[in-house]
């Protein structure tokens, strides 16, 4: 089969993952983007821990107005020095916003809402127009049936978000919305997939080429496989050259499911460990784990046609 021709990537990504609350979406854009400015309550970044990195952060208090974190989203992102920016956690940030707006008795009833509205459209419109990559996490609001004019609507899952307009609105400017799914047969360093494939059930979709509708929990890893050039920060190059052999020694092997990922791993996962014993272990489940992902995003782009007959 012919190579598939990569597409232009957009110039930068505005993307929105959301879930019930600890399946790791932090973690997750930290892996993909250690070098961002993490804008979250206090501890949001204790997760950071695990993959042994220390993101600059933004702290986000009880009493911060969207107003001043547009501002500081701004004037990071013109600044050049981060290569993303992750908000964390939106749902909440709507909330607090909500609660200040409603303090003011000039914004009696639904007034507050149409405030909420046009203030957070302010937000998404620096969070899609920033020069970086910015992405936003968010909770997750399940499928429901609602009663309006006397009669039943059912509404999608979606990102979870106070008001009628802004579960809709929001996302609707992003590059992809994308929702962690528990998966027991994920490849992956834990059970879970982005859901990226449009369903009734909940919001999702994607604009990134070479996203599966299940995809592996990396954002970077697809964002490479779909054209970008995304660097390691300096002195974490050699983990691509560790996640490359391990995917290329994973395609050859035809290691199509976590029981054959795991026999590699025992037979040959060792002695990549000890080839790199010199550098934190830590980097190097991230590097291997990173390889595994990759594998698997590459079987999807030289399988397409594939993919399509057994999905039509």
């Amino acid at each position: 089969m012919s190579e598939v021709t990569k597409p232009a990537a957009l110039p930068f990504v505005f993307g929105i993952i959301y879930a019930a609350p600890k399946k790791g979406k932090t973690l997750n854009l930290l892996m993909s983007f250690p070098n961002s400015l993490v804008m979250a309550p206090v501890g949001a970044t204790a997760c950071a821990e695990y993959a042994g990195i220390k993101p600059e952060t933004w702290d986000i208090k009880p009493d911060t107005r969207v107003t001043k974190i547009i501002e500081v989203l701004n004037r990071a992102s013109a600044s050049g020095k981060f290569d993303a920016i992750i908000i964390d956690d939106f749902s909440l940030i709507a909330d607090a916003e909500l609660h200040h707006i409603q303090a003011n008795p000039r914004n009696a009833g639904f007034k507050a809402f149409d405030v909420l509205n046009k203030t957070m459209y302010k937000l998404r419109d620096a969070a899609r127009n920033a020069k970086c990559h910015v992405f936003l996490v968010m909770h997750e609001t399940p499928p429901r049936e609602v009663t309006r004019d006397n009669r039943t609507v059912f509404i999608p899952g979606h990102p979870s978000i106070t008001g009628w307009k802004l579960p809709e609105k929001i996302p609707a400017m992003a590059d992809f919305v994308v929702r962690m799914k528990h998966d027991p047969k994920a490849i992956s360093r834990w059970p879970y997939v982005y859901q990226a494939a449009p369903t009734p059930d909940y919001i999702t979709g994607s604009r990134l080429a070479m996203m599966p509708g299940m995809s592996p929990t990396n954002i970077r890893e697809v964002m490479l496989a779909t054209g970008y050039e995304l660097p390691r920060p300096k002195g974490m190059e050699w983990m691509d050259d560790v996640a490359e052999t391990v995917c290329q020694e994973l395609v050859k092997a035809g290691a199509k499911d976590k029981r054959a990922v795991k026999k590699w791993l025992s037979s040959d996962g060792s002695a990549l460990a000890e080839a790199h014993k010199d550098k934190d272990p830590r980097h190097v489940r991230w590097a291997i784990s990173d390889g595994i992902d990759r594998a698997v995003l590459r079987r999807h782009e030289t399988n397409l046609l594939d993919d399509f007959f057994a999905n039509f």
